[in-house]
């Protein structure tokens, strides 16, 4: 009887050991994937705090360059903003910082505007220059018109709402203003290198105004506005500065004719920053507008989903 009580206390015993080290083991491994989540969690908010630096980094040099007098006047390639800032070293990693002037590309949201008739001519060109069909005209135009009609380009017909609700996966027409170029590709197919490429010539602005700086302008978005019987500029056109519109026409009289359409000075920016470190890479976009009158610059849209390239 007294073997069998010890037996009993014996595995009674062992049974408790084994839960205390079950139960130390459950909170050991709780505790490390506690730590290693609060560790990538810390990483990655200061990485994105390294990021919104840079962007106000970008804030502060257009708003330096409004402050100037001449930068005040007009907007071009060779002023501080525009030109490649060194990598940034921070404790989470380097950080690439670039500003876009998105100013000098076609708004495709001014489609719907007062200068829509320009505004179509200009996109259908430039769908034509890189080699994508004309028909996405019609199609852009009822997406973010207010009506349900199908518009015409070219003999190319639009489609509305009860067209895409017959699609496999249906969806419906915003009839309201493009938030995000991105949504191009919700109406068309796109090669990844035709889509960059037209990103360099068109973007889409919280504003329907259709206002082109000549001086930051890639020469086919100023083609394209041009009517077709026009003389084009060289598409090696070289650095533009110009302090005025009419000084631009002087050179280049064909473009008399969209003079409305045209300017020397930017309001909107894209700021695109990257930052890489031994084990993250965390990638940030930002529009931002400034304020003509006062300098001011606000962030309006910002998106960490884009991955940015970089030339060596």
């Amino acid at each position: 009887m007294m073997r069998t009580n010890r037996g009993v206390a014996l595995i009674s015993i062992l049974m408790v050991v084994v839960l205390f080290s079950a139960l130390a083991f459950q909170l050991y491994s709780h505790q490390t994937m506690v730590t290693a989540q609060t560790r990538v969690g810390l990483t990655a908010n200061q990485a994105r705090h390294s990021l919104m630096a840079s962007e106000a980094l970008a804030q502060e040099l257009l708003y330096q360059d409004w402050i100037d007098e001449d930068g005040r006047v007009r907007d071009d390639m060779v002023e501080p903003w525009a030109q490649s800032l060194l990598p940034i070293n921070t404790v989470s990693g380097s950080v690439r910082v670039q500003i876009v002037d998105l100013s000098g590309r076609l708004n495709l949201n001014s489609l719907v505007s007062e200068s829509s008739e320009v505004s179509t001519s200009a996109f259908s060109y430039i769908l034509n220059r890189i080699g994508i069909s004309v028909e996405l005209t019609p199609v852009w135009r009822d997406w973010i018109d207010a009506d349900d009609q199908r518009f015409f380009v070219e003999g190319y017909q639009g489609r509305e709402e009860l067209d895409w609700l017959s699609n496999a996966t249906p969806f419906r027409t915003p009839n309201r203003l493009a938030g995000h170029l991105s949504e191009l590709k919700i109406l068309a197919p796109f090669a990844s290198d035709v889509y960059t490429e037209l990103t360099h010539l068109v973007t889409v602005l919280p504003t329907r105004t259709l206002k082109v700086n000549v001086n930051t302008a890639h020469p086919e978005v100023l083609n394209s506005l041009l009517p077709p019987t026009s003389s084009k500029m060289s598409s090696r056109a070289g650095v533009r500065n110009f302090g005025s519109v009419e000084a631009f026409i002087d050179l280049n009289n064909d473009f008399s004719a969209v003079i409305d359409h045209l300017s020397v000075r930017s309001d909107f920016f894209e700021v695109r920053a990257t930052l890489e470190g031994a084990d993250l890479r965390m990638d940030m976009t930002s529009q931002i507008y400034r304020d003509p009158r006062s300098g001011e610059c606000r962030v309006y849209a910002r998106d960490f989903a884009t991955r940015h390239v970089w030339s060596t």
